[in-house]
């Protein structure tokens, strides 16, 4: 199913969607700090409105080119995870009603794949993505100081 609205955005020259509904702002990025033996694409912690959030770059999360900041970061509604995604560009939010094709994602991190006016975009399906990120952090050695 189609969210009702969808953010969408850039990562290494793709086009990614989110639901809307998941994103709780969409921010300049800001200084963030350490994460101690955390994988390479948790970039540290972010002070989010005084709760302290994990920011992702997700586009090395996800095997894609990385670039680095500036860029824009969605913060993902609180209620569903204390974390901040860096991405390369905020391009566009779509009333699904502008959607004119959808394909079955061809992973467990990609919903679908939609046909939109911006042309056709991958939908992340963010519980995958969160739960990922989780394993891989719990996976994760713990590292020395030096």
């Amino acid at each position: 199913m189609i969210p009702e609205r969808l953010i969408l955005f850039t990562l290494g020259g793709e086009e990614l969607a989110l639901s809307l509904q998941q994103i709780g702002e969409v921010m300049e990025p800001q200084r963030s700090y350490p994460f101690a033996g955390a994988p390479a694409h948790y970039l540290g912690l972010i002070n989010f409105h005084g709760n302290l959030t994990a920011l992702v770059d997700l586009a090395l999360y996800l095997g894609l080119k990385s670039r680095p900041l500036p860029g824009k970061l969605l913060v993902l509604d609180p209620r569903l995870a204390h974390l901040a995604l860096k991405v390369d560009a905020v391009s566009a939010i779509i009333a699904s009603d502008l959607v004119t094709g959808e394909e079955p994602g061809d992973g467990p991190l990609t919903e679908a794949y939609l046909e939109t006016p911006r042309g056709r975009v991958r939908l992340l399906q963010l519980e995958a993505l969160i739960s990922g990120l989780e394993e891989g952090l719990s996976q994760s050695p713990p590292r020395m100081q030096s």
